[in-house]
């Protein structure tokens, strides 16, 4: 399994144009049925398929890498959660393996790039495996026991000899696609004075020592991404509030983008990275400190914005302080109503779903808050569901939410509040003033109880 992560962790490439001959991809996979498998190449963490083959009763396949084809890192999927990634570099390709014994079993049988990156994997395994068992001995071992001072030497050993085998094989390779990997990758040396506290922090300081962020061949890979992520987890803490821990992110992105703006085209990449990732936790605080502090310049055409862009416009316009965008929409009786023509001193907007599990969770307890303790407060409860049919959003409502505006348009995330209010992920929460300013942007119920505490809603 740990081999496994290390695949998806290590693996990108270098694009150059193809001339010459087409190259195949030569694969013998016993105890692997018939059937067709995929060939799919790298943009960031994003795959895309490029081609297809047949695999026939003897595991062997054939694919033909065509002359239009960049290097690069690819995968092979052999079914959805069966694959392995190779480099693809103007070289025929000759794999072995056994579907039973996918990673350990795989040989390369011909393709001088792919017998030195999977050599490169390989150690990169067996240094972590070691790493990892070696390092408490290192920080808990009773100090004048023997056992400590063979363990410390073993510390201190698996590290020097890896970073010594990588910068010899990239001395020896330097044009291969690989050698950029390792210059990469190479690990950070820690000395063994350092303890887990010590080396972390010593790794958020010296983390991008080694890396170089002005490549752009390297968008062709998940090098970026997968360096982002690492470095982020840094920062993490499994004590921490969700705003504590945002809060710690906030200061991995500026680490991180300080490292990429050298080049522009690597900056704008890494940015939209960055906030798809958050967007998928909900994580509105880093999402707000990006779209202020981080957005890419508008692209040369002044009449077409990026996608990115324009999300990261409606972040800035959407942070705590800011006015909240009208809404204007139906309600469940089919009657248009506004958000601007409530008049409560404080709204709060939810937009929901009634095929969002975490939803048919959250509301009910809303409600219940809301019917014991904040209906005498002029608080208005305005709901906005991104529901695509009638029947099923009405079942929803039915016995609950009596005293609230519940709204839906039926057009699911196209629906234009939820455009307007960049929606990605439900519940989403906006509490809001009687002037209609956004006061908080809570993502729990527990985040929610101490925004409207702040708002003495609540005792």
């Amino acid at each position: 399994m740990r081999f496994i992560q290390i695949l998806l962790f290590f693996i990108f490439a270098i694009p150059v144009l193809t001339i010459g001959q087409n190259h195949t991809l030569s694969l013998q996979i016993e105890n692997m049925p018939s059937g067709e498998i995929y060939l799919a190449d790298f943009y960031g963490d994003k795959n895309t398929y490029v081609d297809t083959a047949l695999i026939d009763e003897s595991g062997n396949a054939v694919f033909e890498m065509k002359k239009d084809l960049q290097p690069g890192l690819f995968r092979v999927l052999l079914n959805q959660n069966m694959f392995f990634d190779i480099i693809y570099n103007n070289e025929d390709i000759a794999i072995a393996t056994d579907a039973q014994d996918l990673y350990e079993g795989l040989v390369i049988e011909k393709s001088e790039e792919n017998k030195i990156y999977y050599d490169f994997l390989r150690k990169m395994n067996d240094y972590n495996r070691k790493f990892d068992l070696l390092s408490p001995i290192n920080d808990y071992y009773p100090r004048n026991d023997t056992f400590f001072i063979i363990g410390r030497q073993e510390f201190i050993l698996v590290q020097a000899e890896l970073i010594a085998w990588m910068e010899k094989t990239v001395q020896e390779h330097p044009a291969m696609w690989v050698s950029k990997i390792m210059k990469q990758r190479k690990p950070l040396y820690f000395d063994p004075s350092l303890t887990e506290p010590g080396r972390r922090e010593y790794a958020v300081e010296h983390f991008f020592d080694n890396v170089d962020f002005t490549d752009v061949d390297l968008l062709r890979s998940n090098v970026y991404t997968s360096m982002a992520i690492e470095y982020i987890s840094l920062y993490g803490n499994p004590n921490f509030t969700q705003e504590q821990l945002q809060k710690e992110f906030i200061k991995a992105v500026d680490k991180i983008m300080y490292k990429a703006m050298d080049n522009s085209i690597v900056y704008q990449f890494i940015v939209e990275y960055l906030v798809g990732g958050f967007e998928k936790y909900h994580f509105d605080l880093v999402l707000d400190y990006i779209a202020e502090n981080y957005a890419p310049e508008q692209c040369e055409n002044e009449n077409a914005v990026s996608d990115l862009e324009t999300r990261l416009k409606k972040y800035a316009l959407l942070s705590v302080g800011k006015k909240a965008p009208e809404i204007e929409i139906a309600d469940s009786e089919g009657k248009p109503v506004s958000l601007y023509e409530i008049k409560s001193k404080y709204t709060l907007l939810i937009f929901w779903s009634s095929t969002c599990p975490h939803c048919v969770q959250t509301l009910p307890e809303i409600e219940k808050l809301y019917n014991s303790s904040l209906q005498s407060k002029d608080l208005n409860i305005f709901t906005v569901s991104i529901d695509t049919e009638d029947a099923a959003w009405k079942a929803a409502l039915e016995g609950h939410y009596k005293n609230w505006i519940n709204t839906c348009s039926f057009k699911g995330w196209n629906t234009k509040a939820a455009v307007d209010y960049n929606v990605y992920a439900t519940p989403t929460m906006f509490l809001l003033d009687k002037e209609k300013k956004i006061l908080a942007k809570p993502i729990t119920l527990n985040e929610l109880k101490g925004a409207l505490m702040q708002e003495n809603l609540l005792q």
